[in-house]
């Protein structure tokens, strides 16, 4: 029995060492994305422009997939635009399509960084692509992009979530592909979950 105790006790401070150290390192990491983000956004890689039109597209492409849906309309926002348009560049950067960015952070700690509590937000998605095919960049383009979207089980649950009353969008260019990011959110609480 004291075995037992003392074996349990010792798993108990593990955890609470290993707990506090996950703690402890999402503040360290904030920073450094943080200003990667930013500088992402205050400077896209050689060869690469943000595109705000084909951003307004696809919050309209959104909308009238909603409507479609009998879902009410989501409010384009700039909120989390600088994040939107941060995992855009680094997609394209880095050559990936996904959630994770490549300096490890999931959507999860990457909207972290943009909000001082992210328990005021009750729910979040993200929906990511990247269309390469050697067409023109114009809306056409924006709209085989968002078909990607429509055609997934999962992106399309999260552009008709009920839960989702904003949208931050992110689209940036390089040659004649195209990356892009939507992140969707519910209207955020007053005060956080432990406030």
């Amino acid at each position: 029995m004291k075995r037992l105790r003392r074996y349990l006790g010792c798993f108990l401070v593990l955890g609470l060492i290993v707990a506090a150290a996950a703690g402890l390192a999402l503040p360290a990491q904030a920073g450094p994305y943080l200003d990667y983000a930013t500088a992402l956004n205050r400077s896209p890689p050689d060869g690469s422009k943000f595109r705000p039109d084909l951003e307004d597209v696809l919050a309209q492409l959104a909308n009238a997939y909603r409507k479609d849906q009998g879902r009410r309309p989501l409010i384009p926002s700039s909120d989390f635009q600088i994040a939107a348009r941060a995992h855009a560049a680094d997609m394209m950067l880095h050559d990936f399509i996904g959630h994770r960015a490549s300096t490890g952070h999931d959507f999860d700690s990457r909207m972290r960084v943009f909000v001082d509590d992210i328990t005021r937000f009750p729910a979040m998605g993200e929906n990511a692509a990247r269309d390469s095919q050697k067409t023109p960049v114009d809306a056409k383009k924006a709209r085989s992009l968002f078909s990607q979207w429509v055609k997934s089980r999962s992106h399309r649950k999260a552009l008709a979530s009920r839960d989702y009353a904003f949208v931050s969008t992110g689209v940036i260019q390089r040659g004649t592909t195209i990356w892009a990011v939507q992140i969707f959110w519910a209207t955020p609480r007053q005060k956080g979950l432990f406030q």
